[in-house]
């Protein structure tokens, strides 16, 4: 996947895993980018991101869904930065 997934989504995947709540483990890296990649775009475009649709990208993602809401506060620590 890292093929297709830009590297910046990869530099925040990096971040988040200094900082994740739970460990992020290497196999988590390619699903955790593409997650940071679906809902960035979203956040760029404007979009209101719904808990159904965090959820729905998680699942497209590959990432377990009880990262939401950490990834969530991640991205809000993140954005005041």
């Amino acid at each position: 996947m890292k093929d297709t997934i830009p590297m910046k989504f990869y530099d925040i995947t990096e971040e988040y895993a200094q900082e994740a709540a739970t460990p992020v483990q290497e196999p988590e890296h390619d699903a955790l980018a593409h997650y940071f990649e679906l809902l960035i775009t979203r956040l760029m475009n404007g979009e209101e991101i719904s808990e159904a649709a965090q959820a729905d990208m998680a699942q497209q993602a590959g990432i377990n869904p009880d990262r939401i809401d950490d990834i969530a506060q991640f991205l809000n620590t993140w954005g005041n930065e």
